[in-house]
């Protein structure tokens, strides 16, 4: 049976959000399709039900919720008419609306309202259930379930002044997090980090339960990256070493956040021939089929014929700034 979802994107980047959120799914094996897009929200439809598992992945959507009814309609009256009637179980419930109409809210909620059982109890504070109205072009109503979290904002927690151990130059959760569900793993695969820094890429990695693996030039870095996984939790093999180790260590994807610009954590290299000779070794190291996902401030300087480039999106840090996530795969 199909299902679709709303999702409510981040305001960060919207195109590396829907991307995200398609190849989370594409990996999780719902065959989603894209079937509308507008501002800050893009419907989803799937081959099953979504899991809160699935939900909880996603860095850069800030809700998913199950779509009752979408459509041109824009007569809100005439939309709310033809609404099913809308079965929340034994659940109390919310309505709230998410863009702007020419109806209050409080008219939306009494007539959405007329369509959900006597039975069920209002509860404005803390629902079970959130019942979400959206009008535009489309006007769309969706249920919200608690258990339905995503990352957006819980994975702030892993954020650097969180940590113990922190370098300014470490890439934001959601960042990270968005990266790990680019590189088409699943739970129980294993990453590679061969510049893993002070761990944020490793933490998000395992907190979706993956196995985690990394590498750095300078033992300080590694015995940060054990200190900041510890704190939360968590568990990694990481290594002292250079990225040619990379070919000695067995895993799924690499996803990570290589040097750009400061000497003493590329072991002095020069960063543009430290990228080059990264991409060879990584390439090289990568099976068949499998992706690199790499933040880098020059996309220029990833040359390669061993792997294609599937994406690359901007991410503004500061005026001075902007890294470029790029997704590659072997060839």
């Amino acid at each position: 049976m199909r299902n679709e979802y709303l999702f409510e994107l981040g305001g960060e980047n919207k195109e590396l959000a829907i991307i995200e959120a398609m190849e989370l799914l594409k990996t999780e094996m719902y065959k989603p399709e894209k079937n509308f897009e507008e501002g800050q929200i893009a419907t989803i439809i799937v081959s099953r039900k979504l899991t809160s598992e699935t939900v909880r992945r996603l860095g850069m959507t800030k809700r998913v919720s199950k779509i009752i009814r979408s459509s041109k309609e824009k007569n809100i009256e005439k939309y709310i008419g033809k609404l099913p009637i809308i079965d929340i179980g034994n659940n109390s419930f919310a309505i709230r609306r998410i863009s702007n109409s020419k109806m209050s809210e409080r008219e939306i909620a009494v007539r959405i309202g007329e369509k959900i059982s006597k039975e069920n109890r209002t509860d404005l504070a803390n629902p079970d259930v959130k019942i979400l109205f959206y009008t535009s072009s489309r006007t769309i109503v969706s249920i919200l379930e608690q258990d339905f979290v995503t990352s957006y904002k819980n994975c702030l927690q892993h954020h650097v002044k969180h940590r113990p151990y922190f370098s300014p130059i470490s890439i934001h959760p959601r960042i990270a997090r968005s990266m790990i569900n680019l590189s088409n793993c699943k739970a129980g695969d294993a990453i590679l980090d061969p510049f893993c820094g002070t761990g944020g890429i490793l933490i998000e990695a395992a907190d979706v339960g993956m196995k985690i693996k990394g590498i750095d030039i300078l033992e300080k870095m590694v015995e940060n990256s054990n200190g900041n996984l510890k704190h939360f939790g968590f568990e990694g093999a990481i290594v002292k070493g250079d990225v040619k180790e990379s070919k000695n260590i067995d895993f799924e994807a690499i996803v990570t956040d290589p040097p750009y610009g400061i000497s003493s954590s590329s072991g002095g290299e020069k960063i543009d021939k430290l990228l080059q000779r990264s991409v060879d070794v990584l390439g090289r190291a990568l099976k068949k089929g499998k992706r690199v996902v790499m933040a880098v401030s020059n996309p220029e300087l990833v040359k390669t014929k061993k792997m294609t480039m599937l994406y690359q999106f901007e991410w503004y840090i500061h005026k001075s700034l902007t890294r470029h996530i790029l997704v590659l795969e072997k060839n």
